[in-house]
């Protein structure tokens, strides 16, 4: 350490977070981020956030724009990565002992922004990993955290550096909310055509839905008949989800072919897959071509919708789209691929492996599985209403174009994350310039 350096411990402290019981978790309560709410290389997981009911203390608490980092890890390689509350995250949450709080010595909110980016570079996340110890879990103390070597001051390239990487997080974040308002838009109309059956109600009582032109309300009856899953649109059918779709798995992958390697063919896992037009491109993992090259059942096609069929993530559902994030890519034994017969689209059935009712179904299936899981058979048993076509493709006219939108905002904010992860390791060299 030379005297244009100081340890991090000059502008912050590094506070371990509250030993919590897990008997009060899920309670009503705050927010617990635990290193499940973290990214490998350092974000936000809003997927994985819970709730705590029990006693904690003032110093635990994290509200919206606060940073704290991993302590511990199972592999070791999450440790060191870091974290901040989103600013319009609702109400506060309180960190875990597997983490840690970032509290500021330092009222440089630039520093404060350029360390947080700093936290990020292999060089931070590399310090905490060398630090821990163990053998099933590592940690690291929050001491030796706070040993990391950074600048005394900022340089003009530091400072551009850290601005360019605020307003990058916040075009990231923007497109991010919009594909959730689009999505929402999504799955309210498929909610209405196909669970409540609004166009149904309206035309019995002799009245044009909402917002719907006269040609399509007249493609939905104007009466209900009774099913086995109750009251449905008249001359729709109940079947099952087999009748539909084909369900693909993975295959047996060569020996060795889960390796993560330099260049390759991405593998979609679970924590790649959130979402239409949303793939992690940092959980890819990627295998050989040759290896690539053997898999039949594994390799995804246009068209398809990917499920994860056990873990804690099961359930979970992404398109896959030719033009993003890549050409090819390949399935791990982890997930089903869906591919829809001429009785649904793409569109459709993403929407409908969506549906929190159907999710419901999963869920029960996997819990009763000997093996927590989804099997093909069981899949294919749940039990689905199922429309006429052509009501079906006037959905995906609806929204194709909003996906689209999703698929377009999804690629931008790759763009923009390929730039942020470029600029990163300079942050402590001082350059600003990515050289292309």
């Amino acid at each position: 350490m030379n005297s244009d350096t100081v340890a991090l411990s000059e502008f912050c402290t590094v506070r371990k977070g509250l030993s919590y019981k897990g008997e009060y978790i899920h309670q009503q309560g705050p927010a617990l981020l635990g290193i499940g709410t973290i990214k490998e290389g350092g974000g936000f997981r809003p997927e994985n956030v819970r709730t705590y009911g029990g006693p904690y203390k003032e110093e635990h608490v994290l509200n919206p724009g606060d940073v704290y980092v991993a302590l511990t890890s199972q592999d070791g390689f999450l440790i060191g990565s870091p974290a901040m509350v989103p600013k319009d995250f609702e109400g506060f949450g309180i960190t875990t002992h597997h983490d840690a709080k970032i509290d500021w010595k330092t009222d440089n909110l630039i520093m404060r922004d350029f360390l947080y980016w700093a936290m990020h570079s292999f060089q931070f996340i590399r310090h905490c990993q060398n630090f821990s110890v163990g053998t099933t879990v590592y940690a690291t103390l929050g001491k030796d955290v706070e040993r990391f070597v950074v600048p005394r001051n900022l340089t003009p390239k530091q400072i551009l550096a850290t601005t360019t990487l605020n307003t990058i997080s916040a075009e990231i974040d923007n497109i991010c909310k919009t594909r959730e308002n689009l999505e929402t838009k999504i799955e309210t109309l498929f909610r209405s055509w196909f669970i409540d059956f609004d166009p149904v109600k309206y035309r019995a009582n002799g009245k044009l839905p909402h917002g719907m032109s006269k040609e399509t309300a007249m493609l939905f009856p104007d009466s209900f008949e009774d099913s086995d899953l109750g009251l449905i649109p008249s001359g729709w059918k109940c079947g099952q989800l087999g009748d539909c779709l084909s369900i693909i798995e993975s295959g047996k992958r060569p020996k060795g072919g889960a390796e993560q390697i330099s260049e390759g063919v991405p593998s979609i896992g679970a924590e790649s897959i959130n979402g239409v037009g949303n793939f992690e491109m940092s959980n890819l993992k990627l295998i050989s071509h040759d290896f690539f090259s053997q898999m039949k059942k594994g390799i995804v096609e246009n068209g398809d919708v990917m499920l994860y069929k056990d873990g804690a993530h099961v359930g979970r559902v992404a398109m896959f789209d030719r033009d993003y994030p890549f050409t090819k890519c390949a399935i791990n034994e982890h997930v089903f691929r869906l591919r829809t017969n001429h009785h649904l689209t793409q569109h459709y059935l993403y929407c409908l492996m969506s549906n929190p009712q159907l999710r419901w179904h999963l869920e029960c299936r996997a819990i009763k599985a000997a093996q927590p899981g989804l099997n093909k058979k069981d899949l294919a048993s749940i039990p689905i209403v199922m429309p006429p076509l052509e009501i079906v493709k006037k959905f995906t006219e609806s929204v194709k174009l909003l996906f689209d939108y999703i698929f377009e905002g999804a690629k931008v904010n790759q763009q923009y994350a390929n730039v942020r992860d470029a600029l990163i390791p300079r942050l402590i060299t001082g350059e600003s310039e990515v050289r292309h």
